[in-house]
């Protein structure tokens, strides 16, 4: 079996990273999960500029945060539990962001 780790071009976090594309515009060079996918040496290539990549970063991590906060909300309420169950469209929008971001899609 064979194991490739993968780190970023500026060895930073995902967080240091999203800071450095918010102040800067632009999102330093990464390596994705899917850039080590095929073995026939096929480059991927991003098919959205880097300023459609933030905007769909900030768009998973403005719902994430929100959900956050609601669901903080709703436990130090008490508030039933069922209630919590609409949070899950927020999530699912935040990872949907997240990920388009990280595959360059």
């Amino acid at each position: 079996m064979k194991t490739i780790a993968t780190f970023g071009a500026s060895g930073g976090t995902i967080v240091q990273e999203f800071m450095r594309a918010i102040t800067q515009g632009q999102k330093p060079e990464s390596v994705s999960p899917n850039d080590h996918e095929h073995d026939n040496e096929e480059a991927c290539i991003a098919n959205i500029s880097p300023r459609e990549r933030v905007k769909r970063l900030i768009g998973g991590v403005i719902p994430f945060v929100l959900a956050l906060a609601i669901l903080t909300w709703l436990i130090s309420t008490n508030a039933d539990r069922l209630w919590r169950l609409p949070l899950f469209f927020l999530f699912v929008a935040a990872a949907s962001g997240f990920f388009q971001w990280r595959d360059k899609t």
